[in-house]
């Protein structure tokens, strides 16, 4: 009778690993971009398939580190606005005008970031030859056409 219990007790979990295996999970054909995101170092995506001199190349990277510290830079105060909005909701008391004055602040924030990412493409966009703009925009269209359809 102690082998016949020792001999299950082995057993048991040996079959729970074994079983497991069959259920492995299964990859989703329903999520279009699952895992289709591809690094593009130090160039925009838009720009991945343009061909770009050394030069333009050498002008958008430092555009693109300067953008990145810029936001780097003011993610900080972002966040700490949305910290205040919702311990403001927390308490017990709700003092809106307080409240108001924040998501004004907010506001202001996402707008002028907006207006430094108008910029930055705006700035790319004269960067490139007129042939490369035309390049750019054929591939925005395509890009459109391809995803009015989904």
């Amino acid at each position: 009778m102690m082998k016949k219990l020792m001999m299950a007790l082995c057993l048991i979990p040996l079959m729970g690993v074994a079983h497991a295996a069959e259920h492995e999970p299964k990859q989703c054909d329903d999520h279009k971009h699952h895992m289709k995101h591809k690094k593009t170092g130090d160039m925009p995506f838009y720009l991945r398939d343009i061909d770009l001199t050394a030069t333009q190349q050498a002008q958008v990277k430092a555009m693109m580190e300067k953008r990145h510290a810029d936001r780097k830079a003011g993610k900080g105060e972002y966040w700490e606005i949305k910290k205040a909005i919702h311990e403001l909701t927390r308490a017990e008391d709700l003092n809106e005008a307080e409240l108001e004055k924040l998501i004004d602040k907010s506001m202001t924030i996402k707008k002028e970031a907006a207006m430094a990412r108008a910029r930055f493409h705006h700035e790319i966009y004269n960067l490139l030859t007129a042939e490369q703009q035309q390049q750019l925009e054929a591939r925005l269209e395509a890009w459109k056409q391809k995803h009015k359809q989904s």
